[in-house]
């Protein structure tokens, strides 16, 4: 029987050690195609958790994710998803349905609420505080263009009927917005780029 020696099972272990080493560093480059198909995946899947953890009761059309899959970059699928979703998050339109008909006299029952209704040369009311508070209160705690959950700090304030055009500050004129909403409401070239959902969604790209 024969025997192989020594010196060239242990000089075959070694060479074998240092081509694992190497396949194991450089894994990425040379399965490139593999493990930028699984990132690809694990980026749209964390795209569709962000959105139905953000806005559970936003239908978003993610056909894009199909659509896109004749485009052989990764990278550019990538942005061809977040800027549809984004495009379509900007294009939304205020469903005047969702508007608020009354409020219930108790979340307005402090001293000078009428009073501090009346605009006063374009300051807001004093009580401004108290009634995002209550709007919040009125409306379940969610962005009226949206559906986004927001809280207290995150919440911005848009008048149905602007004071231009004769609205006061009166409860039944104000919902409650999330700060990209109130961003895209006012129409704002330059604050319509820093939408936190386009940041977001390029977070999760640049992770993936």
């Amino acid at each position: 029987m024969y025997f192989l020696g020594t010196d060239f099972v242990v000089s075959s272990l070694i060479w074998l050690t240092i081509i694992g080493i190497f396949v194991f560093t450089f894994r990425k480059k040379i399965f490139k195609r593999f493990y930028e198909e699984d990132n690809l995946e694990e980026f749209i899947n964390s795209v569709q958790i962000y959105i139905k953890k953000n806005y559970p009761d936003l239908k978003f059309d993610l056909s894009v994710i199909r659509v896109s899959e004749s485009e052989p970059n990764p990278e550019t699928r990538k942005f061809m998803i977040t800027s549809d979703i984004v495009t379509q998050f900007s294009n939304l339109k205020l469903d005047i349905s969702k508007f608020p008909k009354n409020t219930p006299p108790s979340l307005h029952n402090w001293d000078g609420y009428v009073f501090n209704c009346e605009p006063n040369k374009q300051k807001l009311p004093p009580d401004w505080a108290k009634r995002k508070t209550a709007l919040l209160q009125r409306d379940n705690k969610k962005c009226l263009r949206c559906t986004k959950s927001i809280d207290l700090k995150d919440t911005d304030i848009h008048m149905i009927r602007s004071l231009s055009k004769g609205g006061k500050y009166y409860l039944e004129n104000l919902i409650p917005v999330c700060r990209d909403c109130k961003k895209l409401l006012e129409n704002d070239p330059k604050k319509n780029k820093n939408l936190k959902l386009k940041d977001d969604l390029e977070d999760i790209a640049h992770k993936y």
